[in-house]
């Protein structure tokens, strides 16, 4: 049965069917509602290229009742080339899966990608202002089976999980139904992505309508407690100190589009540790990515516009700055249909790396997020943040938004202004940036002008920012080639990137021309050769910046998956400001021994010599092993070994994790670090043998309470 309707403008909506039965969530499509439900088939390929048909149909379900979403898909395939695994939530991103992207306001600003893998894994995703955040963990149902046409895919989402606009239990959202077939590289969808409007999903949503939707007031109680043990080397002696912390946490959904939370003493202990980065000879700050669930919700409204991955300006509200708080509170959500709000509030602990550090000393840290939402996904946005400390603060006040036009073109741009006293006998000081950014996306070519201005003093203390004072053009275009079908290279890409950077306190210019060239295969291979000449200033001084760049990938069957990349480059020593050459090289193994067992092995190595002299500055190995056994969806155990030669330090850590829901887990962990160090009697001095320097071991659990 299929109730797919077009409206007097073209586009495809789907009614769902209001049932009193619910499906039960197995992955078998026998319920009765899956042969009453409106039904959507007819999936057309976005990747490798758009409009394609694929050998194998896909037929996507819908059906609600009073307080849940339901969707089924069923995917045709032949079953002994199905790639899956039993892996722990958010891990699935190389096997073949399903996607439900839902724009629970169809209001063009926000999307939710709620993936399932063919063992019925999870992973979600929300995305906003051009930026995928994978951090977010909802609350929702999947299972899925294998069977001889392919596999099914079953999805419970209660409507307590999202947010969405309700006008007398009528709801309307926007859905794109999405599929990937890892070793065909290929992904399809329905309805199908225009050409001309390229990967632009929130201009594309198919509205999806519910009625009969039961009115609630959501309210949750997250209590948790950790334990903790750790001994550390001090003085040439071990000094064991542990530490308990109950918390509790409250969500109030004051409607269905606007929720408030509260934390006191939370819990913001991250189960996933770091992947271990590159730290040496780094001119700016490395950043790690968010993934404590208290800021999670909510936290796609602070992406802001007019920006990419090679501003400086990467973030204006990085909440990983909120170290450590006493209590916090957030409000985020939509008031009208127009208008959405976020803010965040926290009483951070003190920084006890700060030289005047005091026990008792805290941080205010205020964050205000507002956009009002236009056609499409056209928005005018104000933000401002704030951080104060010790008499001294730092405030950030601005302005941004995008305007979609003829449908493929987008113009985004922000203005910050930042205002910063060191302490209260000292003067505040004000400073601006601006950035302003035209870009283009459709099937055969991405394009893009960017200009920035930011002021040498500019600050953003809740932000990330990597560089100021300097002003900046840049452009780059990718034009995209389709070889005829059936030829072995699926897609061409072609880069050329190129920009120009005046260094305020220098006054000197810096340029980078950069190109590249790639070619899309089979099984997810892909390789490329890449080439860039440039130059950085630094300290008042022009040196050179260049490389040349070789990678590959491939996923070479259903376990084994490969990466490697290979750097030529030039670069500057930082600490003595000298020239110098060196080699960057990046590999990483990921074996998928069984659906539950799987190893993935990185090597990292950089390295840098004196251009004047040949003499070695440094070279760095960063090896990391991981292995998981995830028993079932619910359990896994994981061990994880980090090696880096230049500190010589070797640190494996262990970890056995249930999640039955987020928020409702159990953890037990323990770590230790150890370094070829020894104590002489007055202080601690390289060796040859390894000293335990650090060991620990935590507990946690925690259970939501949803009413």
């Amino acid at each position: 049965m299929s109730l797919l309707l077009f409206t007097l403008s073209g586009i495809a909506q789907v009614t769902s069917i209001n049932t009193e039965t619910a499906p039960v969530i197995d992955g078998i499509l026998d319920d009765d509602i899956w042969k009453k439900s409106p039904t959507v088939s007819g999936f057309k390929t976005f990747v490798p290229d758009f409009s394609q048909d694929i050998p194998f149909k896909t037929v996507a379900y819908v059906a609600h009742d009073e307080e849940n979403l339901y969707f089924a898909i069923k995917c045709f395939d032949e079953p002994d080339k199905i790639k899956t695994s039993i892996a722990a939530r958010d891990r699935i991103r190389a096997d073949d899966w399903i996607c439900i992207n839902l724009d629970t306001f169809n209001g063009g600003q926000s999307l939710l990608g709620l993936y399932v893998n063919p063992s019925g894994i999870q992973m979600d995703t929300q995305f906003a202002a051009g930026a995928e955040d994978i951090g977010v963990d909802l609350i929702w149902y999947s299972a899925a089976k294998i069977d001889d046409e392919g596999y099914s895919v079953e999805i419970k989402i209660p409507f307590k999980s999202i947010r969405y606009s309700d006008d007398e239990g009528d709801v309307e959202m926007g859905v794109i139904f999405e599929r990937r077939i890892s070793r065909l590289s290929t992904q399809v969808s329905y309805p199908a992505l225009d050409p001309e409007k390229g990967f632009a999903f929130l201009t594309q949503m198919m509205p999806l309508k519910y009625s009969g939707v039961r009115k609630y007031t959501l309210l949750e109680l997250l209590p948790a407690i950790t334990y903790s043990n750790s001994t550390i080397q001090e003085g040439g002696r071990s000094v064991t100190s542990d530490n308990f912390e109950p918390s509790l946490t409250a969500k109030v959904g004051i409607t269905s589009e606007l929720v408030l939370d509260a934390t006191i003493n939370p819990d913001f202990s991250q189960v996933e540790s770091d992947a271990q980065q590159v730290e040496v000879n780094q001119r700016f700050a490395i950043n790690y990515p968010e993934r404590r669930p208290f800021f999670l919700e909510g936290s796609q409204n602070f992406n802001f516009a007019g920006t990419s991955m090679f501003s400086p300006i990467r973030q204006v509200v990085n909440t990983r700055t909120i170290v450590s708080p006493r209590t916090a509170t957030k409000l985020t959500g939509k008031i009208g249909d127009k208008n959405i709000i976020s803010t965040i509030y926290a009483l951070d602990r003190a920084d006890q790396s700060l030289a005047d550090f005091s026990e008792d000393e805290t941080a205010d840290v205020g964050i205000l997020r507002y956009m009002r939402s236009f056609k499409q996904d056209s928005y005018l946005g104000l933000i401002g943040t704030h951080r104060a400390r010790n008499g001294g603060f730092n405030t950030v006040l601005g302005l941004d938004g995008q305007y979609r036009f003829n449908e493929a073109n987008v113009i985004s741009g922000n203005f910050l202004n930042s205002v910063t006293q060191a302490d209260r006998n000292s003067a505040s000081n004000s400073n601006n940036s601006t950035s302003l950014r035209v870009s283009r996306n459709t099937r055969t070519f991405n394009g893009n002008f960017t200009i920035e201005d930011i002021a040498q003093d500019f600050q953003s203390q809740v932000g990330f920012v990597t560089r100021t004072g300097i002003s900046r053009i840049s452009g780059s275009v990718s034009p995209k080639l389709f070889p005829e079908k059936d030829k072995l290279v699926q897609r061409w890409d072609f880069t050329l990137y190129g920009s120009l950077t005046k260094d305020k306190p220098s006054g000197l210019n810096e340029s980078v021309l950069y190109g590249s060239i790639a070619a899309n295969l089979p099984k997810n291979t892909r390789f490329s050769v890449s080439a860039d000449r440039s130059t950085e200033i630094f300290q008042g001084v022009e040196f050179k910046d260049g490389s040349i760049s070789l990678s590959a990938s491939s996923q070479l069957n259903k376990r084994l998956r490969i990466s490697t990349n290979y750097d030529w480059d030039n670069g500057i020593f930082y600490q003595s400001a000298e020239q110098g050459y060196g080699k960057r090289i990046r590999n990483s193994v990921d074996y998928q021994a069984s659906d539950k067992l799987n190893f993935q092995l990185a090597h990292n190595f950089v390295s840098l010599f004196s251009e004047a002299t040949d003499a070695k500055y440094y070279d760095l190995h960063i090896v990391r092993g991981r292995l998981v056994y995830q028993a079932n969806q619910y359990l896994f155990f994981r061990a994880i070994g980090q090696y880096n030669s230049l500190s010589k330090v070797w640190s494996p850590n262990f970890l056995a994790s249930f999640t039955y829901i987020p928020g409702t887990v159990v953890h037990l962990g323990y770590s230790t670090v150890l370094e070829r160090t020894e104590w002489d009697g007055q202080s601690y001095v390289p060796s040859d043998n390894y000293l335990q320097t650090f060991s620990g071991f935590f507990f946690k659990a925690s259970y939501l309470w949803r009413f």
